[in-house]
């Protein structure tokens, strides 16, 4: 049976039986990849304390006929302040959620697996809907759904002020394009700028995360119907904010 390791972020966990996991788990050297791992669920199993949802891990995995097989893990960061603070737990889940969904299984993807490393440390000690929104908006411009901001998709001229965007077609529209394009619906300055800074965002800078309430909301509005549009059915998360946090 072929043993293999990896570095991997736990992206999400399933119970299964009386004390089983199915982990899923974004890895560095292979994408996304699922596993078992058998007793974990037990107080004294070695592997209890790793196969935790947003821990970054080091993991032996033995690859099956069927399914593979998590044999030993080693916690390399944990970052309990996400599972302790209703609204961290809220807000992780949400961007781990989206980027679950929105990828495929063994899909390598380095650029996806180190901004989920980055993201932790950040979600878990600073404002985690910012954090969270950022994960979301530079995911998606390697998630090959990407939207265009700043240039509108009709004509390509660079969008300066109020402008429309367009989920259907891809992102900005012109003033001058707008009675072309489907779907078109309000995109203001203050939005656009905000979406140009949280791509450009530096998650190792300690500069205070400053947005505006109202252009937040907004994004997470926005980044919220673009993917349920792209997938075609909602995400758990969601309901979890707007039933335990008030969130729209």
């Amino acid at each position: 049976m072929e043993t293999f390791t990896v570095e991997a972020v736990v992206l999400d966990t399933k119970n299964f039986g009386d004390a089983n996991k199915v982990v899923t788990l974004f890895t560095k050297e292979f994408g996304k990849i699922e596993a078992n791992s058998y007793g974990c669920r037990r107080s004294r199993s070695p592997l209890s304390g790793a196969m935790q949802m947003f821990n970054h891990i080091s993991a032996e995995i033995s690859h099956g006929a069927q399914v593979d097989t998590i044999r030993e893990a080693d916690i390399l960061n944990f970052y309990d302040a996400l599972t302790n603070d209703l609204e961290r737990l809220a807000y992780a889940s949400l961007f781990f959620e989206i980027v679950n969904r929105m990828t495929l299984p063994h899909e390598k993807s380095p650029e996806t697996f180190y901004l989920l490393r980055k993201s932790l440390p950040v979600l878990s000690k600073r404002n985690p809907k910012v954090a969270a929104i950022i994960g979301a908006c530079q995911f998606m411009e390697t998630s090959g759904v990407q939207l265009n901001f700043s240039r509108c998709v009709r004509c390509g001229e660079e969008i300066l002020g109020d402008a429309a965007i367009s989920l259907t077609n891809g992102g900005a529209v012109c003033m001058n394009c707008v009675d072309f394009v489907e779907d078109c619906r309000p995109y203001p300055d203050a939005l656009r700028k905000t979406f140009e800074l949280m791509l450009s965002f530096d998650w190792k800078d300690n500069t205070r995360l400053n947005f505006k309430s109202k252009q937040l909301d907004a994004a997470e509005k926005f980044f919220i119907e673009y993917v349920h549009a792209v997938l075609g059915s909602g995400l758990k998360s969601v309901q979890f904010i707007r039933e335990f946090l008030g969130g729209d």
